[in-house]
């Protein structure tokens, strides 16, 4: 039986997961999410970035976070207790490991390389 969670609002993935049985959500490392139920070694809820899609996920693939709860209820908001600099850092580092992974997986490992080997500072001293 589902039940609201108290405590257990907000955390963040620390495992990839394909989300490969029936209502689920996926998810990515580092996906924030707010804990709407739980049940039996299972969450319920939906990723920060896209309030729109609920799903089900093991409670094992996420990190538990302290967090704010205003207008608790249907209306909830919740908001991470961690200095805003370290959310700052967060959102950069995602930000760039999506790029990343994009670069590399779309345009191939070789482009990716070049990237990093661009630039006044290069091996080559170009």
């Amino acid at each position: 039986m589902w039940v609201p969670t108290k405590n257990k609002k907000y955390g963040v993935a620390v495992y990839n997961w394909e989300g490969d049985t029936r209502y689920a959500l996926p998810l990515e490392i580092g996906d924030t999410v707010q804990i709407l139920e739980e049940c039996e070694g299972w969450f319920r809820g939906f990723c920060i970035k896209n309030r729109s899609l609920k799903g089900i996920f093991p409670v094992s693939y996420v990190c538990i976070k302290s967090c704010r709860v205003e207008n608790e209820g249907a209306n909830e908001v919740v908001t991470p207790l961690e200095d805003p600099v370290v959310n700052e850092v967060t959102l950069v580092l995602r930000e760039w490991g999506h790029i990343w992974k994009k670069l590399y997986l779309v345009s191939g490992s070789n482009q990716a390389a070049g990237v990093l080997c661009d630039g006044p500072n290069n091996e080559h001293g170009e």
